[in-house]
């Protein structure tokens, strides 16, 4: 019986290790045994500026403290790199979503993210952090506009 603790316990502090599980792909939201997600406004940003069609563009997840999990999950297009500590993989269509490949602590993450020759319009990319086990923050959907797009609100 003791044992059974013991195991269970290594489990549940591993807090996936090796990325985000392919059930996250629907939703975003972590499988952390019905921990609530963070209630403020995510302190994690993505940035990368307005893109063009079909060319490649660096797109760096960073904020207010270490992360050790995440997941981006391009609404269109794909990512190209899968930079250390990182790795891509798909939910709807091949390379469009990139998660932590182990959960060391990370201060940022810089990815290279290709939109589509025919892309225009503002195109999603959805961001999941989990700072870690116990601490991840609802998905966030970040929104790239594209050059030469006149914004009017």
């Amino acid at each position: 019986m003791l044992a059974l603790v013991v195991l269970s316990l290594v489990a549940v502090s591993q807090a996936y290790p090796t990325g985000a599980p392919i059930d996250a792909c629907a939703e975003g939201i972590p499988n952390h045994h019905a921990q609530a997600a963070e209630l403020d406004i995510m302190p994690f940003a993505l940035t990368g500026g307005a893109y063009s069609p079909a060319q490649p563009m660096q797109l760096t997840l960073s904020g207010a403290g270490r992360f050790r999990g995440f997941q981006m999950k391009a609404s269109v297009g794909t990512f190209l790199n899968a930079p250390a500590g990182t790795q891509l993989f798909r939910c709807l269509n091949n390379a469009d979503t990139v998660t932590h490949s182990d959960n060391s602590a990370k201060d940022s993450v810089t990815v290279t993210y290709l939109p589509p020759a025919n892309a225009f319009g503002p195109i999603g990319i959805r961001v999941t952090v989990v700072q870690d086990f116990d601490v991840w923050w609802n998905p966030e959907v970040f929104i790239l506009q594209r050059n030469g797009d006149v914004i009017t609100g």
